[in-house]
């Protein structure tokens, strides 16, 4: 999902302009976004444009299929998470949230035991 959320940003940015990525967690939730300045006009219904086959520019014919956010939104889901997107002025931003979860304590690595020093011989007894 990450991956088609950063190919989606790098290759319809405005070049020359910057790709921001900001990640946080709270409420017991891992949350992600993705903005980016766009290189073209955005005018796009958010429910619409993460359906497949569906391209953010009308005019755009050669470059992608219309499923990188499709994909991203469907693993994101199937993962329990959500995702969403939204122009924020001329920002293209991608949001995805995925709850947090702890390791199950069989698979917890803990840290060996310190090593033991050899037991001190007794002096005499033994001994030749």
């Amino acid at each position: 999902m990450f991956q088609n959320l950063f190919t989606n940003a790098l290759q319809y940015s405005l070049p020359g302009s910057r790709v921001y990525v900001e990640l946080v967690c709270e409420n017991g939730r891992a949350a992600a976004s993705v903005k980016n300045v766009a290189r073209y006009e955005m005018e796009f219904d958010p429910a619409e444009i993460t359906e497949r086959f569906v391209r953010g520019d009308a005019a755009r014919t050669g470059e992608g299929s219309g499923l990188g956010l499709s994909i991203a939104k469907s693993f994101t889901e199937a993962c329990g998470g959500s995702f969403s997107v939204r122009a924020e002025a001329d920002l293209f931003c991608a949001s995805v949230a995925l709850d947090l979860t702890e390791k199950p304590a069989e698979s917890r690595q803990e840290a060996p035991p310190a090593p033991q020093a050899p037991a001190a011989e007794t002096a005499g007894a033994g001994a030749l």
